[in-house]
């Protein structure tokens, strides 16, 4: 494209000039149409200029318009000639803070400019601040600088300025600062950074931006923003901290008033506290309570705060997908906040609060950023005295913060977040346990919600094992809270009615109160069966058992699996059949040819997701079951992971599964050997009233299945 350079003038986009060149030139330009105008010499790669479509010609004059800013390529010392250009498109991101800055500055061009209509029209922001400052008389260099800014919001502060310099409103309101709200505000914010204990970096971050806030104009929206983020950093607890008063025997005294067993949870609490008041700057570990919904989990922070004196923060990360509630906004964006972390300890005031970070395994993850990885220098000890909030900008010491996670299971939480915290296990309780927090906590608390706290009303225990046992399915008490409130509720209304209330709560008034039974546990089976064996499972709501069958049709190997089996229990049934086919000939005495047969393996309740590894054992029983023909002991669960060579490895969630087998009415689990450990911790709390077997391998297990030894069973016609 050719290429003019015009002196002592500049020109923007969308305006018309004329430019002085040879006949010769006009001649060829009328046929071109279009050339590259620069308003320097000589040109260097990377200058800018304008591409202009030509107009009009008269003798030795082109009348031309600018379209838009290009940029050269190459260098050109001559006057005019031959140039490899590309066009500089604008820049801009659309967002609130970009958007009251062009309204900003559109307000003020109807100030300055009240018959310039066209102006405030224009909707592209670059055509906008290029045509205003076409209509406002600039030094060179100004014009320069100007030109060479493809960043439209950046031409738009530029006109902000410009327009603010020559109008007399505005310069006005700068003159009388000193005498205006406006400068007593700005001297009160100075005086409290004197009096706020910044570190050296807080306070040359807030000079600086003190310095940009005096020559801001008032009604200006960067004026607002920058106003903000000062008072904000002010106002954040800078080396103010509660004093720890810490007393081991009153903190167990209230994690015991307020939480009933959770032994191992209790101990390592006190154990953290003990460290802290011995060593008061230790860093200790981040905690994080592992367990199913209602155990007491959220409330355990409670009572560590309150033991030991400290403001006590709960954020809810269930749901939570976009790393900025982590992070903060940056500012660039009108409306910015910090992110919730830094705001919530804004709010309490203090440096070093317990800090409960609840159902972190349900954080998510979208387009929008990763808040688990945001998360990462918050929960490590060695990062975070140096925690930076993208709206402040600033490192914030989250050292001395007490973190506590709490969440329903492991699985979901990121390895890399997970290594940074100390799982406690939380498991569910047994009716007897729930029974005894119903007389000690629930029964006292619902009677004062619901104004009966003076009333002498007795809960028989058997009533509250019928709520248990048959209006609620849960590992924690939830659930049974609701339903003892629900009773103190229809109490109230016969209270409030003047009528006669009853004084001790005995099954027959539960059933009258909360009507038909609504829960129904799974029960073992009733009789053996052929081809059905008892499985165990641990689910957010406790332990369950299932009920594992296995059918065979004629068919050409296929095998279906049915009844909402997750990814991991599909492998389990493959194993269990891989497991078969190899040892079939030492299994079953009459052959069996499986490619000429189809195994269906269904676990019943198809609308409940199942998964892991723990029924593979229970699986492989059913399948030999079924091709021995001899029926599987009802009266025996059976949990365990088994391996293609028939090792039988340990699984979670003994404790839910132990108390699941004894709902149903299950008087023998057989488990793998490795869970010993287990047992004997669960006996040491409480007893079992089942027979526990202990296997490693199949052949151990094989023989326990059945309530007759027999080597091998002819399998009758498939």
């Amino acid at each position: 494209m050719f290429a003019v350079i015009v002196r002592d003038n500049v020109f923007f986009p969308h305006s018309s000039f004329s430019i002085k060149v040879s006949p010769e030139m006009v001649e060829v330009l009328k046929v071109q149409g279009e050339l590259s105008v620069f308003f320097k010499t000589p040109i260097s790669s990377g200058d800018i200029g304008l591409k202009c479509s030509v107009m009009e010609t008269k003798d030795e004059m082109i009348i031309v318009d600018g379209e838009c800013r290009v940029r050269a390529m190459e260098r050109m010392d001559a006057e005019i000639g031959d140039i490899h250009v590309t066009d500089v498109p604008d820049w801009y991101e659309k967002n609130l803070l970009n958007e009251g800055l062009i309204q900003g500055a559109r307000a003020l061009v109807k100030l300055v400019f009240p018959n310039a209509l066209n102006l405030v029209k224009e909707k592209n922001p670059g055509y906008f601040a290029d045509m205003v400052a076409a209509n406002i008389d600039l030094p060179i260099h100004e014009k320069m600088r100007f030109l060479f800014t493809p960043d439209s919001m950046t031409r738009i502060k530029l006109v902000f300025g410009y327009l603010n310099r020559i109008n007399p409103k505005a310069q006005r309101a700068n003159n009388s600062k000193a005498n205006n709200p406006v400068a007593e505000e700005i001297k009160e914010l100075e005086e409290k950074i004197d009096r706020t204990p910044l570190s050296e970096e807080s306070r040359t971050v807030l000079n600086k931006e003190m310095g940009r806030l005096k020559y801001m104009h008032q009604y200006s929206p960067e004026y607002t923003v920058s106003r903000s983020y000062i008072e904000f950093i002010l106002d954040m607890p800078w080396e103010i901290r509660t004093q720890d008063y810490i007393d081991i025997e009153k903190a167990k005294a209230v994690l015991d008033r307020d939480h009933f067993n959770l032994k191992d949870a209790k101990e390592r609490i006190l154990e953290f506290l003990a460290v802290k008041k011995l060593k008061a700057d230790s860093k200790g570990s981040i905690i994080c309570f592992i367990g199913p919904p209602g155990v007491g989990k959220t409330s355990l922070g409670k009572s560590i705060a309150e033991a030991m004196g400290r403001k006590y923060i709960r954020m809810s990360l269930g749901g939570i997908r976009d790393e900025a509630e982590i992070r903060g906004h940056r500012r660039t964006y009108i409306g910015a906040m910090p992110g919730r972390i830094i705001k919530e300890i804004q709010r309490a005031k203090t440096m070093n609060p317990v800090f409960i970070f609840d159902e972190i395994d349900k954080l998510g993850k979208d387009f929008r950023g990763d808040p688990a990885s945001a998360m990462l220098e918050v929960l490590d000890p060695e990062q975070n005295f140096s925690f930076k909030d993208n709206y402040m900008e600033i490192p914030f010491d989250l050292s001395q913060v007490m973190f506590i996670a709490t969440a329903n299971t492991t699985e979901t939480i990121p390895a890399t977040l997970l290594d940074r915290m100390e799982i406690i296990d939380i498991s569910g309780y047994s009716d007897d346990e729930k029974l005894n927090i119903a007389k000690l906590h629930l029964i006292r608390k619902k009677a004062a919600e619901s104004g009966l706290e003076n009333e002498p009303i007795i809960f028989d225990d058997e009533a509250l094992l019928i709520i248990i046992n048959c209006y609620t399915v849960e590992s924690g008490v939830r659930n049974l809270e609701r339903k003892i409130e629900s009773l103190f509720r229809k109490i109230a209304k016969k209270k409030a009615s003047n009528i006669d209330i009853p004084y001790r709560v005995t099954s027959d008034i539960v059933r009258e109160y909360l009507g038909p039974v609504t829960r129904y546990k799974e029960q073992a089976m009733s009789s053996d069966s052929i081809g059905i064996s008892t499985g165990l499972a641990w689910t957010p709501a406790g332990g369950e058992i299932l009920l594992i069958e296995v059918t065979s049709m004629p068919g050409s190997g296929k095998v279906d699996l049915t009844g909402n089996m997750g990814q991991v229990m599909q492998e389990s049934a493959r194993i269990a059949i891989g497991y078969l086919k190899s040892r079939i000939s030492d299994l079953v005495a009459d052959p069996v040819d499986f490619s000429r047969i189809d195994i269906h393996i269904h676990v019943p309740a198809g609308a409940i997701s199942k998964d892991g590894p723990s029924a593979g054992l229970a699986i492989l029983c059913a399948l030999l079951s079924y091709f021995q023909a001899r029926p599987v002991r009802s009266d025996t669960a059976i949990t365990g992971e088994v391996t293609l060579s028939g090792r039988v490895l340990p699984v979670g969630g003994i404790k839910e599964k132990i108390l699941a087998a004894e709902r149903a009415g299950i008087s023998r689990v057989i488990l793998p050997g490795k869970n010993e450990a287990d047992i004997l911790k669960l006996t040491a709390d409480a007893s079992i009233n089942l027979e526990i077997l202990f296997v490693t391998n199949f052949s151990d297990a094989a023989p326990l299945f059945f309530r007759q030894v027999v080597s091998s069973i002819p399998v009758s016609a498939l």
